[in-house]
């Protein structure tokens, strides 16, 4: 049905630079403007596909985009089954309904953010592959093929509508599970930018402080290499610029919602390449543990960690501030560098975003927490080293934050 593309390990590699290999592979094509969601029946129909599943969840069902996405179908002449019962960090359980459902199907259509397009992901891999989903946790850990996968995102933040990850919460054991491969890129992405226009001020500043610290963690992270410092950057320069009025004037501020999904697209594919850092590591437990929403995790740790990894790669944070329009001519590096991480700083006292304490984090949480966030993937490749003692002061510094919000 779909013309096979290469399939290249996921390679995370210190530095990537001049002198080194590395593998850029992105698979599948983007369909991205406003109104795109209309042809994502003809595309299908284009491809060859007859019956879909659609993965998304019950507030876009009564938001009335999924179905726009099912009119599309319809008009198409493809066979579809719905599934609309996707919730916050996407359960194994969630994973397991979807396959059951998929096993006649084509392929999958996810509809939504992580929560939606993260799961369909790890469905697909089950359809082909069988056993659990939790066989699977890490990268590259399945053999066969995952089922296609058409991805339709709904905000601008998470980016998984152009990674190969997915993650999935393990309720027994409250651990947020990575999986990765470069089989679970979706072979289709319809980025509609209108899709976004109703999403409330908390949601939009939240997702859109997810996909700033993907594009700066990549920037920044060990992993770098030429493509993903060019895709990082730019994404920074869009979401800097459009965060802001996205988030307090988004129902009429078509051009920053535009600017919105770009950023956040370009930022997956930034660090699908060049990896995360320790925001993420952060960001994962208090999700899993505290049920704190992935971006309003990433966005009260990201300046934190921003100012504890800067000494490490000053040239690296000092370009920061530029990005976001600031001057930094006549500055030493290490102040330039200081300037960037006060431009983040000053756009989270400026957003919408609770503080950790309102989620019920507290003093005594932090050591578990640290203990968890020793664990996350991306540890190894952030800026700086870091112990369970330097996660339980960037914990205590990030409770802190907003606290008069």
């Amino acid at each position: 049905m779909f013309r096979p593309v290469a399939q290249i390990p996921l390679d995370y590699s210190v530095f990537k630079d001049k002198n080194s290999v590395f593998a850029w592979a992105p698979s599948g094509a983007i369909l991205f403007g406003n109104g795109c969601v209309a042809r994502t029946g003809q595309e299908l129909k284009r491809l060859g596909v007859s019956r879909v599943v659609v993965v998304s969840d019950q507030g876009l069902v009564k938001a009335g985009i999924v179905q726009k996405v099912l009119d599309a179908l319809e008009q198409a002449g493809v066979t579809y089954q719905l599934y609309d019962q996707c919730e916050a960090d996407p359960s194994v359980e969630t994973v397991e309904a979807i396959a059951a459902l998929a096993k006649d199907a084509d392929l999958l259509v996810g509809v939504g953010g992580g929560s939606s397009i993260d799961p369909a992901k790890a469905a697909a891999i089950l359809v082909t592959n069988g056993g659990s989903i939790r066989d699977y946790q890490g990268c590259d850990k399945f053999s066969k093929a995952p089922l296609p996968l058409v991805a339709i995102p709904t905000a601008a933040g998470t980016g998984t509508e152009t990674t190969p990850f997915a993650v999935i919460t393990d309720r027994q054991r409250a651990w947020k599970m990575p999986i990765g491969g470069t089989g679970i890129m979706p072979a289709l992405v319809i980025a509609d930018p209108e899709l976004t226009y109703s999403l409330p001020p908390h949601i939009t500043a939240a997702t859109g402080m997810d996909a700033l610290t993907h594009a700066i963690e990549a920037y920044t992270s060990r992993c770098t290499e030429p493509i993903s410092d060019a895709l990082a950057i730019q994404a920074i320069k869009l979401l800097a610029k459009a965060i802001r009025p996205a988030v307090f004037r988004g129902d009429i501020d078509r051009d920053a919602r535009y600017d919105m999904m770009m950023g956040s697209m370009l930022a997956g594919y930034a660090f699908t390449s060049a990896s995360l850092g320790i925001s993420h590591c952060m960001a994962h437990p208090l999700g899993a543990m505290y049920h704190v929403p992935h971006g309003v995790g990433n966005a009260i740790c990201l300046p934190v960690v921003m100012e504890f990894n800067m000494g490490a790669w000053p040239e690296r944070y000092a370009d920061i501030a530029p990005f976001f329009g600031e001057d930094v001519s006549g500055l030493s590096v290490l102040d330039g560098a200081r300037k960037g991480v006060e431009c983040v700083y000053r756009l989270v006292e400026d957003l919408p975003i609770q503080p950790l304490e309102h989620w019920g984090v507290t003093l005594q949480s932090l050591d578990q927490l640290a203990d968890e966030a020793m664990k996350g993937g991306d540890r190894p490749n952030n800026a700086r080293m870091t112990t369970k003692e330097d996660f339980i002061r960037l914990y205590t510094k990030a409770l802190t934050l907003k606290k008069q919000g």
